[in-house]
């Protein structure tokens, strides 16, 4: 299959699908629409897109050939209900979701689509700007077997790389993903917080652990967590942990011995030969 010729629509206008069609467009693939609960965003969005807005839902499938069904999560089961009524004969339908697996189309059999879960690893923030980014997502990709390697294919045509995963880990996948970007965030928030109680300002306290930030990433990236780690766990320095737990505010203790023991874990694998054993007792590991 030829999937980089057929006609690819989208249910929902908000930012996945402003972004994903600009960013399909602009590499020549053939959006043909949208289709949304406000016809007001769906012609927003075919106008960004050089498509087509739908008032029918009925309509748009009949003109797909790959449908994304780029809805907030309690709405795609809904969708599927809708449009499972209507000839699916060979179509390929898609949801964008980072939680739910392909199962949600319950019955997929009986309508003859063949159906999936195709999730860029990226934060949509800017329906307008986001897909200049794009190229640099990773995309994962479950659901039927028939067509994961056209899927696959397609989003490699454009310059993205793609992971293939069981449907059955998909909330462990999704785990990851919220681990490593808003529960980051959160963690630096609390940095930050902490800066502040120092009589630091929060938009200088973000400006001054910025650059710490940053640099931390980047070294993650390019040389790996092993060679990375830094700080008073990895070189073992109690009295300094001591000092941190003796000023962090009670509710964040639980926290910060938790995270605490996985670096602890890295640095035993990094350094061998170091006892932690007393820092493992004060963090209140096993």
């Amino acid at each position: 299959m030829e999937v980089v010729y057929l006609k690819i629509s989208f249910i929902g206008a908000g930012k996945v699908g402003f972004s994903l069609g600009k960013y399909f467009s602009v590499n020549n693939l053939n959006v043909k629409g949208y289709y949304s609960k406000s016809f007001k965003s769906s012609k927003e969005a075919a106008k960004f897109t050089n498509s087509t807005a739908y008032e029918d839902i009925k309509e748009i499938v009949n003109d797909s050939d790959i449908l994304f069904i780029t809805t907030p999560d309690d709405v795609i089961f809904n969708i599927w209900q809708q449009i499972s009524k209507l000839n699916l004969k060979n179509k390929i339908i898609c949801h964008t979701s980072g939680s739910l697996s392909s199962r949600i189309f319950s019955n997929a059999n009986n309508s003859g689509a063949y159906v999936y879960s195709v999730h860029p690893m990226f934060p949509f923030s800017d329906k307008l700007n986001s897909y200049k980014k794009l190229k640099q997502a990773y995309f994962s990709i479950e659901g039927d077997k028939t067509h994961i390697e056209d899927l696959k294919n397609l989003l490699e045509c454009l310059g993205n790389k793609v992971v293939v995963i069981n449907g059955e880990k998909k909330h462990l996948y999704h785990l990851a993903n919220v681990t490593v970007s808003n529960l980051a965030l959160a963690l630096l928030n609390l940095g930050c917080k902490y800066m502040e109680n120092c009589g630091v300002s929060s938009e200088d306290s973000l400006k001054a652990l910025f650059p710490l930030i940053e640099s931390n990433i980047m070294n993650i990236k390019e040389r790996g967590f092993l060679k990375s780690i830094t700080g008073p766990i990895e070189r073992g320095d109690i009295g300094t942990v001591m000092s941190h737990l003796e000023v962090i505010p009670d509710e964040d203790k639980p926290l910060y011995k938790n995270l605490s023991l996985v670096l602890l874990q890295i640095a035993r694998e990094k350094h061998s030969e170091k006892d932690y054993s007393k820092l493992n007792e004060i963090l209140g590991g096993i």
